[in-house]
């Protein structure tokens, strides 16, 4: 779950490098732009909420699960000594 939270950020801000954040313009008809504009807006907004909604609960959650693993992996190591 880490591992996704990581992809999750780092292909929004590949996106938001590439321009991503100026053709969001095009989702509300401000800008004028072809059909990649338009799908760079949707994309890098798909990937905005992804990392600003998704990505947080995803790291939380992974590190709450390898928090238990290695709990229960100490916990089974004091029992076999």
């Amino acid at each position: 779950m880490i591992r996704a939270a990581l992809v999750v950020t780092a292909l929004f801000l590949l996106l938001h490098l590439s321009g991503g954040r100026e053709a969001v313009g095009l989702l509300s008809g401000t800008l004028e732009g072809g059909g990649s504009s338009l799908v760079l807006g949707i994309a890098y907004t798909l990937s905005w909420f992804s990392a600003v909604l998704l990505a947080p609960v995803l790291l939380l959650a992974g590190l709450a699960d390898l928090a238990l693993r290695r709990r229960a992996l100490a916990k089974g190591s004091t029992l076999a000594s």
